[in-house]
């Protein structure tokens, strides 16, 4: 082995001693591998090529945020506990393109393919607002979406030319991608169960309460506290949903929301391609061969209850449940303004149970002429 060659091995090894820091963008080489294929003779690439080669590969994961770990196996099985690899495995592959969801959760932390990740990402971000705004009086969220796919395909063929002594690879690569868009809809609706969190931070202040509006972040904070699943760190990183929640407080009852996928990660996966075409000789190649590259946007629009009908839900909670009835909440008027809803809401159920006992007797009346 030449000195080019010690160097490159000595090299690797001392950065195979590197700890996983849990990066967003990660991908394993399997170190021995890496060795073998930049230091074995090679008919037309000399070992000062091949070290150059490693030097290109690192210098372009590295610009698009890319973080690299040469590792034997036995290294890359003892990451720990606390990673989840496509959800079911705790032990990443090699040459697989890992990207981390970034739900801030401490205790288990997830990294996902890009096709994996796309989807994974946009319904964690569909789960928490459906779990924070239904705090706040959902009543309905519905949504569309456009893909727009290409499919990038990334193929590798390695054919050995010539005598078996010169050991020589010719690396066969090619990229071919297709174009097409979907659209879809869907909906979901929600109970009305009361929002006590809406009437303690609405600007909108309701007269059976006795004290300013609390802080939003405190009280999302309170919410989130408790959950092992949803964490107050994605609100406070996540600009997008404190605006559409200020927006709720605001009074508003219909609000839209897009989501848009991270360009980053898309430019990510296509540097990662191409560099599995020009250098998957040397083992620096992505495992995934089909990668749906998606353009994804996906359109939410949340509608909220009306004011008087969470108010009525809401007071019933208040009245049933005395640890809600704090000194800041007047029980008086409370049940005052309940009666006075009630009243009125009575009147229109005994409207409307008139109207359906004549359509009863109208059907029965026709049955037995029959």
């Amino acid at each position: 082995m030449g000195l080019i060659d010690n160097i490159t091995k000595n090299e690797l090894n001392e950065k195979s001693k590197k700890i996983f820091s849990e990066d967003n963008i990660v991908i394993f080489f399997n170190k021995d591998e890496i060795i073998s294929n930049l230091t074995k003779n090679r008919f037309l690439t000399s070992d000062a090529s091949c070290y150059r080669k490693m030097k290109e590969v690192e210098k372009k994961l590295k610009k698009k945020n890319i973080e690299y770990y040469y590792y034997t196996p036995e290294k890359l099985n003892n990451l720990g506990n606390k990673f989840r690899f496509n959800d079911n495995d705790r032990i990443p592959k090699f040459n697989e393109l890992y990207f981390k969801l970034i739900d801030y959760n401490e205790n288990i932390v997830s990294y996902y393919t890009y096709n994996n990740y796309i989807r994974k990402t946009e319904d964690y971000k569909y789960d928490f607002i459906i779990f924070l705004f239904s705090r706040f009086g959902l009543k309905k969220i519905s949504w569309s979406y456009d893909i727009e796919n290409e499919t990038i395909i990334s193929r590798s063929r390695t054919a050995n030319v010539g005598i078996d002594a010169a050991n020589f690879e010719a690396n066969i690569g090619r990229t071919e991608e297709e174009n097409n868009e979907t659209h879809s809809l869907g909906f979901r609706k929600f109970s009305n169960t009361g929002a006590l969190d809406f009437f303690n931070t609405c600007l909108r202040r309701v007269f059976w309460y006795s004290f300013c509006c609390k802080n939003i972040d405190e009280v999302v904070k309170e919410i989130l506290c408790n959950s092992n699943k949803y964490f107050y760190e994605y609100y406070e990183n996540n600009r997008d949903i404190q605006v559409k929640l200020e927006d709720r407080l605001n009074g508003g009852m219909d609000i839209e929301y897009t989501f848009r996928q991270n360009d980053s990660y898309k430019l990510a996966i296509n540097k990662m391609i191409k560099v599995s075409n020009k250098y998957g000789r040397f083992g620096f190649n992505m495992n995934n061969e089909n990668v749906e590259n998606n353009t994804f946007n996906k359109k939410y629009s949340i509608q909220f209850y009306k004011t008087i009908e969470l108010e009525k839900s809401t007071l019933e909670n208040i009245i049933w449940n005395k640890e809600l009835q704090t000194d800041n909440i007047n029980m008086d008027t409370v049940n005052k303004r309940y009666k006075v809803l009630t009243t009125d809401n009575t009147s229109d159920l005994r409207m409307k149970l008139k109207e359906l006992q004549l359509k009863i007797d109208r059907e029965e009346q026709t049955l037995n002429m029959l």
